[in-house]
C-alpha cells in the first residue's frame, strides 16, 4: 500500500514536537494527541489552507489522532503511532505501505513540501530545502479506516557522522576508544560488574528487613568520600550505581573529536554494553568477528575481547506486535530479529530504558529540527486578522500566555462557559471536535449546548440546523427534568422501558452530558405516550404554562382588571426576552398571543419578572461577595474558588465546605454587632419581594454562610494585630520557648474554630480597648444596585 492513501504526513523529531502535513483539501483539520491516560487533546487546528499543523506532546504521549473535515461527507480519521524504532537503519526497505518522506521549505515560516520515496530509492544528496527527513508506514484496517506507523525524522545536518568505530584495549582494567566523525557524544556505555550481579542474586534470597541491613553495612565499609563524588549519566554515586547494578558512563571527548573511556575496575567476567543515540551506527574494528549496530555487548572470552550486536529489525505486520493506542488487533510492526540475540536480561534492558530516557530528555541529535518545528508553531502562533477561525483559536491555543488546548482557546473566542469546556476535554474526540465545529460555525448554538451539558453532533447535511436548535430548545427548558419526572409516572405499569428511560434521563438532564439521540428518543417516547393518550404534543410554551398552573393552583385567584391584561400583554414577548427565554418559545409566544387566557397571561408576565428579579438577585449578591472581600483584603477569593469565575458559585463551594466552622460564629458574642450589619445588607441587596422563594433562601444561606467566613478571618486578623501592638504581649509572643503567656496565645491561636470567643475576649483584655471585631465588613458598600422590584404588581 503506498502512502498516497494517507490523508496525512506527519514530521516528528522523536520527542515532542511534531507538525502534520496534509495531502488534500479540507474544510477543517486537527491534530489531538492520546495522553498515556486516556485523555485525548487537541493540539493543532486549521482551515482549508495549506499550512502544516504543529503541536506539542503531552509528557509521554507517543499516539497521534489527525482528523480531516471535508467540506462534505463524513469525518475521517487516522490513528498515528510514534515509534523511535521506525528509523531507516533499521526497517524493511520492502516493508509493505513503508515510505521514505522528505520535507522541504521554500524559505518561508510555516510552509512545508512532502517529497515521498521508497526505501530502496533513498538518496544520498541533500539539497538546501531538505530540512527533514524520515519514515512513515501504513496500513489499512478494514472499513476504510487508516493506521500510521511514523519514526523520528531528522535534519540532514544531524544525519552526517552515524558511523563510530569502537575499539578495546584490556590494560590495567578496559579502555574503550570511539572513533568518526562526531564521536565525542551520542554514546553511552554500561559497566555490569559480575560481582555485584552474584551479590544481587544472594541478597535476593534474604528476607527484605535483612537485605536492606547488610546492603548499607556494606555500604558504609566500602565507601569512600571519593566515591560519593563520582557520579555518572544518570547522576548516581558509585555506591549508588553499584546497588543498582550497573553504572551508566559517558566517554569523554578528545581534542581530535575522538573520545574515550577508562574502566579501571573491570575484569574479565564482566559486561560492558554500548548503547548509540538514534541514527548513529556502532562498528566493532577489533578481534574476533564482525559486529554493527547498537547496542552491542562487548565481553572477555578465549582469551580475547569480542562484541556481539543486539539490533533488531522491523517488518510490517497486519495481526500481531505492537498495537496502536492500546487497542486490540491490526498492528503495523512486529519485532524480527536477525541473527543477532536481542536482549533480556533485566539489568541490560534497565540500562537501555536509562540510555533511552537520556536522549530524550536532551534530543541532542534533533535539535534543528525541533527548532524549525518551534518555529512552525510560532509563525501560526501569529495569525493574520484574515486568518480562518481555526487558525485563530490555533494561534491563541498556542500563545505564550494562554498554554491551553483548543477548547480553552475556542471559549475564549466564541464564548462557551469555560467550565464546560474543561468537561468536553475528558469526552471523545469525535464529540470535541464536533463541539467546535459548532463553536465556530454557530457559536449561539454551541453555547447554548454547553450550557445543558448537550453533545451535538457534527453540523452536516444529516444534521440540518433547524432541526438541531429545535431538539435543544426542547431540552433546554428548566422544567424538563420534573416534566420528565411526571410523564414515567404516568407510564408505570404499562411501558416499563419507556419508564425506566424517562426516570433516568431526568435524574441527569442538564447535569451530564447527553447525545442528541439519546434526547431525540426521549422526546419521541413522550410524544408517543401522548398520543396514545389522546393528548396533543406539548409544546415548550404548553409545558411552561402546565408547570406555571401547578405552581399557582394554591395562590387565592383574582380577577385581574382588563387594562392590567392589556398592558401585560403588550408587554409579554419583551419581557420573556429580557428573562433569558429561548428563541424557540418567544417564536411560539409571538404565534400564540391571541390564544392566552388573561390568566395565562398574568402567570406568564410573573414568570417573567420573577426570572428578571432572580438574576438581579445574583448580581447584587454577587457585588456585595466583591465588597466584602474587598473590605476583608481577600479580592477575588469565591472567583478563584471556581473553574468559570463565577462568585457566587465560588462562595456557595467556600461556605458549604466550612460549615461547620461557620455555625460557631453566631456563637460569640463579640461579632453580634457585625453579624446584624451584615443580615442588613443581605435583606437590602436581596430586597423585601419574594423572600420566601427558593431562589431568595438559597442566595440568603449562600450569603449568610460566606459573610460569616470573611467576618471570622477578619475578626481574627484584627485580633492578631491588637496582640501584636502591645508591647509585652508582643514580647512574649516573640519568644517560642515562653511557657506562660506565649503559650497559652498558641493554644488558643490554634484552636480557633472552638477558641474564638476567647480569643477574642483575650485581644480586648490585653490591648484595653473594647473593639468592634469585623465591624468593617458590616459597612462594606457596592455600587451594584439592589433590585427593585421589577414587576411589583406581580405579587
Amino acid at each position: 500500500m503506498h502512502l498516497s492513501v494517507a490523508p496525512v504526513a506527519i514530521i516528528w523529531d522523536g520527542s515532542r514536537h511534531v507538525a502534520a502535513v496534509w495531502s488534500e483539501g479540507a474544510r477543517a483539520r486537527f491534530l489531538a494527541a492520546e495522553e498515556t491516560g486516556g485523555r485525548i487533546t487537541l493540539i493543532a487546528a486549521g482551515d482549508g489552507e495549506d499550512a502544516p499543523l504543529s503541536g506539542k506532546l503531552p509528557p509521554g504521549s507517543r499516539v497521534l489522532h489527525a482528523v480531516t473535515v471535508p467540506s462534505e461527507g463524513e469525518s475521517r480519521v487516522v490513528a498515528i503511532q510514534l515509534d523511535e524504532r521506525l528509523t531507516p537503519d533499521q526497517a524493511d526497505p520492502q516493508g509493505a505501505g513503508l515510505a521514505l518522506l522528505r520535507a522541504h521549505s521554500d524559505g518561508t515560516a510555516g510552509t512545508l513540501a512532502i517529497e515521498r520515496r521508497s526505501l530502496a530509492e533513498r538518496p544520498q544528496d541533500a539539497p538546501e530545502t531538505l530540512i527533514a527527513s524520515g519514515l512513515n508506514q501504513v496500513a489499512e484496517t478494514g472499513a476504510g479506516a487508516l493506521r500510521l506507523l511514523a519514526g523520528p525524522f531528522m535534519h540532514p545536518a544531524d544525519e552526517r557522522a552515524t558511523l563510530t568505530r569502537v575499539t578495546a584495549i584490556r590494560n590495567d582494567g578496559l579502555t574503550l576508544d570511539f572513533s568518526g566523525e562526531g564521536s565525542g557524544g551520542g554514546v553511552l556505555v554500561a559497566h555490569l560488574p559480575a560481582a555485584m550481579r552474584q551479590a544481587r542474586q544472594a541478597l535476593a534470597q534474604l528476607d527484605q528487613d535483612l537485605r536492606l541491613a547488610v546492603e548499607e553495612e556494606l555500604d558504609a565499609l566500602g565507601a569512600t568520600p571519593a566515591d560519593l563524588r563520582d557520579t555518572d549519566a544518570t547522576g548516581l554515586n558509585r555506591v549508588a550505581a553499584l546497588r543498582r547494578g550497573f553504572r551508566l558512563l559517558r566517554p569523554i571527548a578528545n581534542a581530535d573529536g575522538s573520545c574515550r573511556l577508562s574502566l579501571p575496575d573491570w575484569l574479565e567476567e564482566d559486561e560492558v554494553l554500548v548503547f548509540a543515540e538514534p541514527r548513529r551506527q556502532l562498528v566493532w574494528i577489533g578481534a574476533g568477528e564482525a559486529a554493527n549496530g547498537a547496542p552491542m555487548t562487548i565481553r572477555w572470552q578465549d582469551g580475547e575481547l569480542g562484541a556481539v550486536s543486539h539490533r533488531e529489525t522491523y517488518a510490517a505486520s497486519v495481526s500481531t506486535g505492537l498495537t496502536l493506542g492500546g487497542g486490540t488487533g491490526q498492528a503495523l510492526v512486529v519485532a524480527t530479529p536477525g541473527a543477532a540475540a536481542p536482549l533480556r536480561d533485566d539489568l541490560a534492558l534497565a540500562a537501555g530504558r536509562l540510555a533511552d530516557g537520556l536522549w530524550q530528555a536532551t534530543p541532542a541529535r534533533t535539535a534543528q529540527l525541533s527548532l524549525i518545528l518551534a518555529e512552525i508553531a510560532a509563525a501560526r502562533a501569529q495569525a493574520p486578522a484574515d486568518a480562518g477561525p481555526f487558525a485563530r483559536i490555533d494561534a491563541r491555543a498556542k500563545a505564550p500566555e494562554a498554554g491551553s488546548n483548543l477548547l480553552e482557546a475556542a471559549a475564549a473566542l466564541t464564548g462557551l462557559d469555560p467550565s464546560r469546556a474543561d468537561e468536553l476535554c475528558e469526552r471523545t474526540l469525535g464529540e470535541q471536535t464536533a463541539m467546535l465545529l459548532w463553536a465556530v460555525e454557530q457559536p449561539k448554538v454551541a453555547a447554548r449546548a454547553c450550557a445543558v451539558r448537550l453533545l451535538l453532533p457534527a453540523p452536516g447535511p444529516e444534521t440540518p440546523p433547524a432541526e438541531t436548535e429545535r431538539l435543544l430548545g426542547w431540552y433546554e427548558e428548566p422544567v424538563l427534568p420534573q416534566l420528565l419526572g411526571r410523564e414515567a409516572m404516568t407510564l408505570a405499569g404499562q411501558d416499563r422501558r419507556a419508564m425506566r428511560l424517562l426516570h433516568d434521563i431526568a435524574a441527569c438532564a442538564h447535569q451530564s452530558w447527553l447525545d442528541t439521540n439519546v434526547v431525540a428518543e426521549v422526546e419521541q417516547t413522550i410524544a408517543e405516550a401522548r398520543k396514545r393518550r389522546g393528548q396533543r404534543p406539548l409544546s415548550n410554551l404548553d409545558g411552561l404554562l402546565l408547570e406555571l398552573r401547578r405552581r399557582a393552583q394554591r395562590r387565592p385567584l383574582v380577577a385581574p382588571a382588563l387594562e392590567e391584561v392589556a398592558r401585560r400583554r403588550s408587554e409579554l414577548i419583551e419581557a420573556g426576552a429580557q428573562s433569558g427565554q429561548s428563541s424557540a418559545l418567544l417564536a411560539e409566544l409571538g404565534k400564540r398571543l391571541g390564544e392566552l387566557t388573561p390568566g395565562e397571561i398574568m402567570l406568564l408576565h410573573e414568570h417573567f419578572a420573577g426570572l428578571r428579579r432572580e438574576a438581579a438577585q445574583s448580581a447584587s449578591a454577587g457585588a456585595l461577595i466583591g465588597a466584602w472581600e474587598k473590605v476583608a483584603g481577600l479580592a477575588g477569593l469565591a472567583a478563584r474558588n471556581d473553574r468559570a469565575g463565577d462568585a457566587l458559585r465560588g462562595a456557595s463551594r467556600l461556605a458549604g465546605t466550612t460549615q461547620g466552622f461557620v455555625a460557631t460564629i453566631d456563637a460569640v458574642e463579640g461579632l453580634t454587632p457585625a453579624l446584624g450589619a451584615i443580615e442588613a445588607q443581605i435583606g437590602q441587596v436581596l430586597g423585601q419581594e419574594d423572600t420566601a422563594a427558593p431562589h431568595a433562601l438559597g442566595l440568603r444561606r449562600v450569603l449568610g454562610g460566606y459573610g460569616r467566613l470573611l467576618l471570622a478571618d477578619l475578626a481574627l486578623r484584627e485580633a492578631d494585630a491588637a496582640f501584636a501592638g502591645t508591647p509585652f504581649a508582643a514580647k512574649a509572643l516573640a519568644d517560642t520557648g515562653d511557657p506562660g503567656f506565649g503559650a497559652a496565645y498558641r493554644r488558643l491561636r490554634a484552636g480557633t474554630s472552638d477558641t474564638l470567643a476567647r480569643y477574642l475576649a483575650g485581644a480586648a483584655a490585653v490591648s484595653g480597648v473594647d473593639h468592634e471585631w469585623g465591624a468593617a465588613l458590616g459597612r462594606a458598600t457596592t455600587h451594584e444596585p439592589a433590585p427593585t422590584g421589577a414587576g411589583r404588581e406581580n405579587g
